[in-house]
């Protein structure tokens, strides 16, 4: 039973982190427009965990643009400061 909640944990955990691609795909458009502004506070708040890694390890932040352009089928490439 402890093994079926730690795999459950991890996948969940896995589930929370790949989800920001079509997140963000669905917030902004294909130029790096917000089209949604109004679900950004709430992205903001429950993927921080997430963007404050994407915003302090610099090679993530590649993947993490990767990754939205993949979701969002564009070449959308901004950086943080």
């Amino acid at each position: 039973m402890i093994r079926f909640a730690a795999y459950a944990i991890l996948l969940l955990l896995v589930i929370y982190v790949l989800s920001i691609g079509p997140v963000v795909a669905f917030l902004i458009d294909a130029k790096g427009n917000v089209i949604h502004p109004e679900y950004v506070n709430g992205y903001s708040a429950f993927y921080a965990p997430v963007i404050l890694l994407i915003d302090h390890v610099g090679f993530i932040q590649r993947y993490y643009w990767w990754y939205v352009n993949l979701c969002n089928g564009s070449e959308i490439h901004i950086v943080y400061q």
